[in-house]
C-alpha cells in the first residue's frame, strides 16, 4: 500500500498539485488510452512522470 501511495505522490507536482504528465501530449494520451490493465497503466504513468521535474 505504501509503495503505491509513494508512486502516486511522486507523479504529482509539489508546487501546483497537478499530474506531471501532460495529457494534451498526443503520444502520451494515445498510449494511456490503450492500456487496459490498471497496474500497467499506473506503471507507465509513473515511469513517464519520474523523468519530469
Amino acid at each position: 500500500f505504501i509503495v503505491k501511495v509513494k508512486k502516486i505522490l511522486e507523479s504529482i507536482c509539489v508546487n501546483c498539485g497537478k499530474l506531471k504528465a501532460d495529457i494534451s501530449e498526443p503520444n502520451f494520451a494515445d498510449k494511456i488510452r490503450h492500456i487496459r490493465d490498471p497496474k500497467a497503466r499506473m506503471a507507465f504513468v509513473w515511469a513517464h512522470c519520474k523523468t519530469k521535474m
